[in-house]
């Protein structure tokens, strides 16, 4: 059984691989016939750099809330990799929202912008990934050190998860590919990999991986009739706008976005509630061989209960969370509260929790009924095997008689 379960961790870590090179390629050849209208005009591009020295530190003549700031700093990426150049930051003296004046030895983020034929380097953010990268690197070795070959499984299924979302995904929706199949696709993939590499080929993997697929189908299902059923238009923000304005020329398909969004958030709380459900069934089924399966399904629905509550409060508040600024935006507003509630972007974001708990729920006695089955398959089979061979053994002793 090891050496099978390794033949499949090899195989996934293959396919995986395969899977998101080819898939980006094939992405990125379809993209070339899009076009994405450039609203940024000016903007030539972006780069990392370092502030080297600041050279001068004034008021802004055209406005007094900003003060000019003229550094210089060398470009640490791209074509311009290791070239000195000369850039201009606007600080804002009393506007706690904006970024502080850079000092010497700043990571930063400069804008190449080009006017009436000339171009200039402009201070644009700071530089922030690099701490993220770090605090990343924790989060894998802590997870490695305590999960040891598990977390080992763990980092690498997040990590084909990420690079199928970012390299294949969303490539094929900017390619123009069907939005729907697309997150089909990509729910599959996730969901096979990452429960080949945690499980490997053993019936609890198989059992949570059709739990979890059913209940992310069962969250889909929902979406498309609520669409259907409240008229959604897929307009509920800026951001929305803002893809429609830059796919102008190759519209995009809002519904079939916030269809994505609903599916892709489901799916981790799915495959959580699944693997759960579907792991406390083995360890029963392991400890107590006699175990039904009627009672195995019992025992599924009980651990059930106890998820349900909390992974229902992480969904509601993983998306509460995510749109606090917008709810607080709301809640300071002076129209009627049922008014408010019935707004598109506000209608979503509940469409989206319900969902997704509708989801999880009905993973709980699917994963159950699934895993029961599969834990017991062999024992029916060996007790009808028995009771084939008591019956021959009595007929036998009957006619020797």
């Amino acid at each position: 059984m090891r050496s099978k379960n390794k033949k499949i961790y090899l195989s996934a870590i293959i396919f995986s691989v395969l899977f998101i090179i080819a898939g980006n390629r094939i992405a990125s050849h379809f993209a070339k016939n899009i076009t994405v209208q450039n609203v940024d005009s000016q903007l030539d591009e972006q780069v990392f750099a370092k502030v080297t020295k600041i050279n001068s530190t004034s008021p802004n003549p055209n406005d007094k809330t900003t003060d000019i700031v003229n550094f210089t700093a060398v470009i640490t990426t791209g074509k311009y990799k290791g070239t000195t150049v000369h850039a201009t930051q606007y600080t804002y003296t009393d506007n706690p929202v904006m970024p502080v004046g850079v000092s010497t030895g700043n990571k930063v983020v400069l804008s190449r912008l080009t006017s009436g034929g000339k171009s200039e380097w402009a201070f644009e953010n700071y530089e922030r990934i690099d701490k993220i990268f770090i605090l990343l690197m924790v989060f894998a070795a802590l997870l490695a050190f305590f999960g040891r070959k598990k977390g080992v499984s763990a980092i690498l299924s997040l990590l084909f998860t990420c690079l199928s979302l970012f390299y294949v995904f969303v490539p094929s929706i900017t390619a123009g590919f069907n939005i729907y199949v697309s997150t089909v696709v990509i729910c599959v993939y996730i969901i096979a990999v990452t429960f080949a590499l945690s499980g490997g080929a053993d019936r609890k993997s198989l059992s949570a991986a059709i739990g979890c697929t059913g209940g992310v189908i069962f969250s889909g299902i929902i979406f498309i009739i609520m669409n259907k059923v409240m008229k959604l238009t897929g307009y509920y923000n800026t951001q929305s706008s803002r893809i429609v304005e830059l796919f102008s020329q190759n519209p995009i398909d809002l519904k079939g976005v916030v269809f994505a969004m609903i599916t892709i958030g489901a799916l981790g709380a799915v495959m959580d509630v699944a693997m759960s459900i579907a792991s406390s069934l083995g360890e029963i089924k392991s400890t107590e061989r006699k175990a039904t399966r009627y009672s195995i399904f019992k025992s599924g629905l009980r651990i059930g209960r106890d998820i349900m509550g909390t992974m229902t409060n992480t969904l509601i508040l993983a998306y509460i969370g995510s749109n606090l600024a917008g709810v607080l935006i709301y809640a300071a507003s002076k129209y009627p509260v049922l008014q408010l509630l019935n707004e598109e972007e506000i209608i979503i974001e509940f469409l989206q929790s319900l969902a997704g708990s509708l989801g999880m729920l009905f993973t709980i006695p699917f994963t159950a009924a699934v895993s029961a089955a599969m834990f017991t398959k062999n024992q029916d089979c060996l007790q009808t095997h028995r009771s084939d061979s008591a019956k021959a053994g009595t007929l036998q002793k009957h006619y020797r008689n």
